[in-house]
């Protein structure tokens, strides 16, 4: 009997290892508070504002069960029940996840079970308590008397060391485990804030997710930011001008031309137009010409706030829905505006700015040395 109790527990041990080898992403879940029959949905992300449905499951009485292929791991995905308003989110990877909440609170249902699923539910821990302590500083800032301009400042000064606390813990995760998706991401969805250089260093530290989605779209972008950044010949397009032409970016060549991208509904946009006309008016006669590139998509709107702004040098537009993700906006890495360049007579970039002050400080300075 001893000998089949060893051998029966042997055998345990090794199905217990087949299972933790199996390569397979299991979804269970419970939802408290459901009863009845509804639908689950797995939604991937598309765009900024659009998710496409990938896989479909029931849920019956709070219970459901899903699992996802291969060729879907590697990625962050919603969970949407029923029609509940609140989804919530989770990384597909090899491995048995369990979910579990409440369908009356479901941005606090738990995700478990999984390496990055894990490192997701410590991450959003860590932030919830970061968030808590920066409220509780500033309310006991707020309350002392000292004059407003030290109180902003010492805001700022909060902000800045929380901000550089939440980088810290960040670079933490990334830097823990080279396949970690979940430290991929983290620096896949603020994309918006590297250099390509940058991007090209993140990307060093995850040699062996090359194939994952994150990491192709990170290097595509970065490729794009190489090609548009200061010492780089600017990539020309043809946009509509107001009267139903075409009017390309190499037509300035010759001249110094400072290129804006911008949108009538941008209202940052229109406030960094009064330096433009600023710096277009000073120093036009020599040689400094605008180039305006709208990401309107509404002729008629595009053309009154021409008209309102006093903006007399040259428009282009596409008028294509999309905004940064219509071709012009997409060939110069738009991620917000406004944006300007620089870029001289043979078409040289010679700065990227996002202010119009610093375009007029960088345009002084050039034109003073001539």
């Amino acid at each position: 009997m001893k000998k089949l109790s060893s051998f029966a527990s042997l055998l345990g041990i090794c199905m217990l290892i087949a299972c933790s080898n199996e390569k397979v992403c299991r979804i269970n879940g419970t939802m408290r508070g459901m009863e009845g029959q509804d639908s689950v949905y797995v939604l991937r992300s598309t765009g900024e504002f659009t998710r496409d449905t990938v896989m479909q499951a029931e849920i019956n009485n709070g219970h459901f069960k899903m699992e996802l292929p291969q060729e879907l791991w590697g990625e962050k995905y919603d969970l949407k029940i029923g029609n509940q308003r609140f989804s919530l989110s989770f990384f597909a990877e090899q491995g048995n996840i369990e979910i579990t909440g409440n369908i009356d609170s479901l941005y606090l249902a738990k995700v478990k079970g999984t390496p990055d699923n894990e490192r997701w539910i410590a991450y959003q821990q860590f932030n919830t308590e970061l968030a808590q302590e920066g409220n509780r500083l500033r309310t006991a800032l707020n309350a002392e008397q000292l004059p407003d301009s030290v109180k902003r400042a010492k805001n700022a000064s909060l902000f800045q060391a929380l901000e550089k606390r939440s980088m810290h813990y960040e670079d933490s995760v990334a830097n823990s485990d080279p396949k970690s998706v979940f430290g991929l991401y983290l620096y896949y969805s603020k994309m918006w804030k590297w250099k390509y250089n940058e991007m090209d260093e993140i990307l060093a530290k995850f040699p062996e997710l090359k194939n994952n989605r994150y990491y192709k779209e990170m290097q595509a972008k970065a490729d794009v930011l190489r090609k548009i950044a200061p010492g780089a010949i600017a990539p020309d397009f043809k946009v509509k001008t107001v009267d139903g032409g075409e009017i390309s970016l190499s037509s300035f060549r010759g001249n110094y031309v400072i290129l804006d991208f911008w949108a009538s509904w941008c209202a940052p946009c229109r406030a960094a137009t009064e330096c433009i006309k600023e710096v277009y008016k000073k120093y036009n006669a020599q040689g400094l010409e605008v180039f305006s590139v709208s990401l309107d998509d509404n002729k008629e709107a595009w053309l009154k706030a021409i008209k309102e702004d006093g903006m007399t040098w040259k428009q282009g537009c596409q008028l294509l829905k999309g905004g940064k993700y219509t071709p012009v906006a997409q060939l110069y890495g738009i991620d917000g505006i406004p944006a300007f360049w620089v870029i001289d007579p043979e078409g040289k970039i010679l700065c990227q700015e996002t202010k119009g002050d610093q375009v007029v400080a960088f345009c002084e300075e050039l034109f003073s040395k001539k």
